[in-house]
């Protein structure tokens, strides 16, 4: 029997079956063995993050036998996007906000959970969180999440009973969020964070038995006048305009870390840098910076885009999947690091150097003619600019490829990027994305040559933008979920579709497959949402709390089915108060402040991707004080609700106004 029948509403831990006394034998071999698929030890699967499985028993003969074999709902979760870890028949990842679950990989029985009681921490941070969480890290027993608020927490993998916690950030009222997973490795676990443009990026490894600190590495310079860490961030200080500490210099590692064992480095990605100005090239922002393992110490970067090489600042970060391999480039052997970052180009570096070896355009990119592959910079070029100053250029930031996992298969050298397809503009105050120009609004599936640095195959969604990670197997398939519901598997030599599934919901993890008692099996977490809320052309009709979040297992041969949900719903149910009057100067300063909530709740009220209650629609959002009590007073912090105590009375009463107005316009709209 399958683990349809098991509802997972206000379960508790006390099911655990696995034992207590367990010898837990994952070690760095064991996660650095590219041979060994029975298990998926770290994010990637291995310390190369290739997303890349051995496993051969579902190939391209028998995929069309695929079947779900089970599925596990998982109530209060939103966006799900971790990449899942299979040991020893367990599986564990982490959902919204910093959950954390075990599975029984055979049947899909929840053996624990552990909830992150937002509520009972400090909340002044989680101004800054969007609820994504991208997995778990495991070592000798221990699985390893960090929180929405910042904690990096320890938890017993036989009981899910935490054992340590920490607090990475230092300051209480710092407005980051812990949303990447966190990477264990040698004893130690590594994390890094994201957040407001106002706040100092770094990353931090911690001792994996107690949780002492190790090292830190900021990723860009602080205030001179307290003294620089290191050498690396006086010299980075050089790099960036006066005064940049007051703005924090942001420059923040949320998601990219890898562990590289052949050097004992860990490689990192690092996000743009704040401020207006763009002189200088502001290190270690939009970079891949390695350090020393043991101690955080540099070694070397590889700037992918130097502020000064830019006339706007298009939000290209560096922070994408690090994928490390080895390539035959011109005849020779090379250790390599790859990655597809923001701006439209597909790098490989080598890793023993952090010297440029290529980088080409994987699609549409106008913002420069090419990288020089003497100097690595991209070559400047004049931007055309408009009557009112603005400037059209491919990729938006979205980026041609963003945050979903890549694919490395060792075997037949490709690479298989999620792509997207569009413009943006930007003038000297604003900016937005699209540009009416053909062939914006598509995502895709890239099959790329990184030796010959071109397009292999490529498969385009003409209907759907925003979707999910990917896989590829020894069986010669590559497997990805998109943000329409679709979970589809190709043949990786010619991008043919073998084979797909209704999910009910869109996708946006990657998938992963492991192997228990000789049978393979291919598990995705479905779970639409995160960055997708900030752009229509991601609105594929899914609405908060209208379809279940899952776990899908599949395997040959089985016929598990899903129970009816809620189709797509495009319309907006906005509820109003035909009594209230609408201050119209109140609601214009109240659309003012909102901006702080367009993250989670959807820009302009437009709410796209379920990742929160659309307001318009909310019998809470109708009555004033009930509104000022979840939002000034944090009543439901523990649904991940931020408390926003430092907003006025005033404030709050007009953010209130702007969304009572917007509901009205809704209901005028749909009537």
């Amino acid at each position: 029997m399958g683990a349809h029948n098991l509802i997972v509403i206000g379960i508790t831990v006390g099911i655990v079956t696995i034992s207590a006394n367990a010898k837990w034998i994952v070690d760095a071999r064991s996660i650095a063995d590219e041979e060994q698929g029975g298990n998926w030890l770290t994010n990637g699967r291995t310390y190369s993050e290739r997303q890349f499985s051995p496993l051969s028993a579902i190939h391209t003969g028998n995929v069309q036998q695929l079947g779900l074999a089970w599925y596990l709902d998982l109530p209060r979760q939103r966006s799900l996007q971790a990449s899942l870890l299979a040991v020893d028949g367990v599986l564990y990842f982490s959902g919204t906000n910093g959950w954390v679950f075990a599975v029984d990989a055979r049947a899909g029985r929840l053996l624990w959970q552990f909830d992150p009681d937002l509520a009972a921490h400090p909340v002044r941070t989680r101004g800054a969180i969007f609820g994504a969480n991208r997995g778990v890290a495991f070592w000798r027993g221990k699985v390893y999440v960090g929180t929405a608020d910042g904690r990096l927490v320890a938890l017993d993998a036989a009981t899910g009973k935490e054992v340590w916690a920490t607090q990475t950030f230092d300051e209480p009222n710092m407005q980051k969020n812990i949303s990447g997973a966190p990477r264990a490795f040698n004893g130690k676990v590594i994390i890094g964070n994201g957040g407001y443009d106002t706040t100092r990026g770094f990353i931090t490894a911690y001792d994996a038995e107690t949780g002492r600190k190790v090292w830190r590495f900021h990723t860009v310079p602080g205030d001179p006048a307290k003294g620089f860490e290191s050498e690396a961030m006086a010299r980075a200080a050089k790099t960036w305009p006066a005064e940049w500490w007051k703005q924090g210099g942001h420059g923040v590692a949320w998601d990219s870390m890898v562990y590289d064992p052949t050097f004992n480095r860990v490689y990192v990605g690092t996000a743009t840098a704040s401020g207006a100005k763009l002189e200088g090239d502001r290190l270690y922002s939009s970079s891949i910076v390695a350090l020393e393992a043991d101690t955080g110490r540099y070694v070397w970067h590889y700037q992918v885009n130097p502020g000064e090489a830019l006339d706007l600042d298009p939000n290209y970060d560096a922070t994408n999947q690090i994928i490390l391999g080895d390539l035959n480039i011109a005849g020779k052997p090379r250790q390599v690091l790859m990655q597809a970052p923001k701006n439209g180009f597909f790098y490989v570096i080598d890793r023993t150097s952090g010297k440029l070896i290529s980088a080409e355009k994987i699609g549409k990119v106008t913002w420069t003619s090419h990288i020089d592959i003497e100097t690595g910079r991209p070559v400047k070029i004049d931007q055309l600019k408009d009557k009112d100053g603005t400037v059209v250029i491919w990729p938006s930031a979205f980026g041609i490829h963003d945050w979903q996992a890549m694919s490395f298969h060792p075997r037949n050298g490709l690479v298989y990027i999620p792509t997207t397809q569009l413009g943006m503009w930007i003038s000297a105050s604003s900016g937005g994305f699209g540009t009416s120009e053909p062939g914006e609004g598509i995502g895709g599936l890239l099959a790329w040559d990184p030796v010959a640095q071109r397009k292999r195959w490529e498969v385009q969604y003409e209907d759907c933008f925003w979707n999910g990670g990917v896989l590829s197997t020894g069986g010669n398939l590559v497997f990805q979920g998109t943000g329409r519901g679709q979970f589809l598997a190709y043949d990786a030599q010619t991008g043919k579709k073998l084979w797909s599934f209704d999910a009910g919901l869109g996708i946006n993890a990657a998938p992963m497959t492991f192997a228990v008692d000789g049978v393979q099996y291919i598990s995705v977490l479905v779970g639409y949402g995160g960055t997708a809320n900030s752009s229509k052309l991601a609105d594929y009709g899914w609405r908060f709390n209208e379809q279940p979040r899952r776990l899908l297992t599949f395997a040959l041969g089985t016929r598990t089915h899903l129970p009816p949900s809620n189709p797509p719903r495009f319309h907006v149910k906005a509820v109003d108060d035909p009594t209230l009057t609408i201050d119209a100067t109140l609601a214009a300063k109240g659309a003012e402040a909102y901006g702080r909530c367009g993250g989670c709740h959807g820009p302009n009220l437009e709410n796209y991707a379920s990742i929160a209650p659309d307001l318009r629609e909310s019998g809470l959002a109708l009555n004033r004080e009930a509104f000022n009590a979840v939002v000034r007073e944090g009543v439901l912090a523990a649904a991940g609700m931020p408390k926003f105590d430092e907003l006025s009375e005033d404030e709050a009463h007009a953010i209130f106004m702007y969304v009572r107005q917007r509901a009205r316009e809704a209901t005028q709209v749909s009537h």
